[in-house]
């Protein structure tokens, strides 16, 4: 059998035979290979095809509201009217421009005279609309490049944010150049300015983004994001959830239809714990000093005001803040960006005398008749201390418990300092919850700073010094606020609470609670009732005492109890270049419904700068004042809507 084949294949028709089964199984399997790919494959490629022609364009959702406790919107959403232009809709022109060019010049265009015919056809566009509404477009070449070759399917920005009459003349001249259009977006809002600034704080607008990484190349139009304050601590609560669509476009990379989407979801509303017109008060006191203010509620710890000054208009970063005018706000020394009621740590002078009286207090060292004797001057370790008052050429003679603290006695409190010692000092400081942050939602808290007893043995002259708080004691404004809140309560340590619910708004106007914070009990003092209760009338008597440090700070018909400091500011060569005047207090006293700390970075002294300040923040809240605190004016509502998803 095997010569017959052999013999075959050496005749010529054996070798034709050979190469046509060759043949005839190199077709069978070319075939079998087509099948599998336009027939069993065929709806893959399909789908793959499909999603490289799809775009998906994501929406920004409208950010939530911030209220105060009253339902005073503080911070909302308003409608930007932008006159935008589509490129996908200039085709046609573009196309028609690049064929007179090639027919005058009789040769193939460059590409890149191609894009600059297309970047001549916008300009013409802008300028067209600019002239019918009065306004000058500010593009340049570079940002119209981009956008044609990166976001093509978003719109392009001509004229933002255009005013009433803009829009009303435009809408007078419809219909448009071709390709433009005016869209409505939401811009962020604040309805009054400065006030609350450091706590609401500020946000940017991104700019447009394309991402290529997931299945289907991801478009993102400007988003707003929270930068400092509420806004970026709850950025992701306000923010909301994007909504999207999905385009198809063809082979030159252009729309071709739109495939549908899903509307955004607006953000969550924040209801503060904070009073719009408390906070204007705190504010307008301020409002001659660099310092801070702090208003608690003695009886759950809420923040009625938190004020910071000087301050800025949180409306100048919307949309964008100039370049120019933010670098101002960075050098500018009196640096208003700070929040100092939060994020700045300063001695707090004689109010830590109060720390000082608890602890003496509470471990036996201190009662009502402990006495010293004040010549103006004591000497320590080998250095001389003095009293405030010997400055004045004078001295306090012989005071009591309640006598050193109404009238602010150094040389008791260096005296008694030294015998109740840092390490109770420091222990009474624990239990009111110094040397660590509060925990209220705000960026950027400061800890303060306590001895570290663990790292060093501390002598008797740096002990009297952190009696009078100095040295190595440092407490924010916030801190002081929650100390005179404990104490006006009678001992219970309560965190500040700045927000009281975050709130999901309903498509009826109403909203429901998604969280509500309650209030947070963090400690109570070890110390009696009674004992308390004396440190409350020495208080009391800081005031209302006609000789009382603090009696700047009475009001009228009103018991006020308070505590004046001043610490003094050192250079580097322990020269004394400046003070910081403290006072802290509450009102009133048989039934306390406010709780303040006062810092001012550049007063002479608690007493002749902080205690007024605290004065006029009383006079308004109890409006005893001539022209009580307005609410702050409540704009008109807006009846505009974006995406049919929420009134703006």
């Amino acid at each position: 059998m095997r010569q017959l084949w052999r013999d075959i294949f050496r005749r010529e028709e054996g070798r034709l035979m050979l190469l046509g089964l060759v043949i005839v199984a190199c077709l069978s399997l070319l075939a079998a290979q087509l099948f599998q790919l336009q027939v069993v494959q065929s709806a893959q490629f399909d789908a793959s095809q499909e999603r490289q022609s799809q775009r998906l364009v994501e929406l920004p959702a409208v950010r939530g509201l911030i209220y105060d406790r009253n339902g005073i919107c503080l911070a909302d959403s308003r409608p930007s009217f932008d006159a935008v232009i589509y490129l996908d809709e200039l085709y046609d022109e573009w196309r028609t421009k690049i064929r007179q060019e090639v027919r005058r010049h009789g040769k193939r265009l460059e590409p890149g005279r191609r894009d600059q015919l297309l970047i001549e056809l916008v300009h013409e566009k802008a300028d067209t609309f600019g002239r019918l509404v009065g306004a000058r477009p500010q593009l340049d070449d570079r940002a119209i490049r981009v956008h044609a070759a990166d976001l093509r399917p978003l719109p392009l920005v001509l004229f933002a944010d255009l005013s009433e009459t803009a829009v009303a003349i435009a809408n007078e001249h419809f219909p448009l150049p071709a390709g433009v259009a005016i869209e409505v977006n939401p811009i962020r809002r604040y309805r009054y300015g400065s006030l609350a600034a450091h706590v609401l704080g500020y946000v940017r607008c991104s700019k447009p983004t394309l991402d290529t990484e997931q299945g289907v190349p991801t478009f993102t139009q400007p988003e707003v994001s929270g930068v400092s304050g509420l806004e970026i601590k709850f950025d992701e609560e306000l923010r909301g959830r994007a909504g999207s669509r999905t385009i198809l476009i063809n082979a030159r990379g252009y729309k071709e239809r739109d495939l549908g989407g899903h509307p955004a979801e607006p953000g969550h509303d924040l209801v503060l714990s904070l009073d719009a017109r408390c906070q204007q008060a705190a504010e307008q006191a301020l409002a001659e000093h660099v310092g801070a203010a702090v208003v608690l509620d003695p009886n759950n710890g809420d923040v009625l005001a938190l004020a910071s000054n000087p301050t800025f208009d949180l409306n100048r970063f919307i949309p964008h803040i100039r370049p120019q005018d933010m670098e101002a706000l960075l050098k500018d020394p009196s640096k208003p960006l700070a929040n100092r009621a939060v994020s700045e740590q300063y001695a707090p002078g004689s109010t830590f005398k109060l720390v000082v009286t608890l602890a003496g207090l509470d471990c036996g060292k201190l009662s009502p008749s402990s006495s010293a004797f004040c010549t103006g001057q004591v000497e320590v370790g080998g250095q001389m201390k003095k009293c405030w008052i010997k400055a004045k050429g004078g001295q306090h003679g012989q005071v009591n418990l309640r006598a050193a603290i109404v009238h602010s006695c150094n040389i008791f409190f260096y005296e008694h300092g030294m015998d109740i010692g840092m390490a109770s000092i420091v222990a009474m400081a624990k239990q009111l919850h110094l040397g660590e942050q509060t925990g209220i939602l705000l960026p950027h808290e400061a800890r303060g700073h306590l001895p570290d007893l663990a790292r060093h043995h501390y002598r008797p002259a740096e002990t009297a010094n952190v009696a009078i708080g100095q040295g190595e004691i440092d407490t924010t404004p916030l801190q002081m606020a929650c100390v005179v809140a404990t104490i006006a309560n009678g001992g219970t340590v309560f965190a500040p609470r700045l927000v009281k619910s975050i709130q999901q708004p309903g498509k009826d106007g109403g909203s429901t609670a998604v969280y509500e914070f309650p209030a947070r009990e963090v400690g109570r003092l070890s110390l009696r009732p009674q004992l308390m209760e004396l440190v409350r009338q020495a208080m009391r008597g800081v005031v209302q005492d006609s000789d009382g440090t603090g009696k700047k700070a009475g009001c009228p018909g009103i018991e006020v109890a308070g505590k004046t400091g001043t610490a003094q500011v050192m250079d580097t060569h322990a020269n004394i270049i400046g003070h910081r005047a403290w006072f802290v207090s509450f009102a009133p006293y048989q039934n306390p419904k406010y709780a303040l700390a006062i810092m001012l970075e550049d007063g002479d002294s608690g007493g002749q700068t902080a205690a007024p300040v605290a004065g006029k923040i009383y006079a308004h809240l109890f409006g005893v004042n001539d022209k009580p605190a307005a609410a702050p004016h409540k704009p008109k509502p807006l009846t505009a809507s974006i995406g049919g998803t929420r009134p703006l």
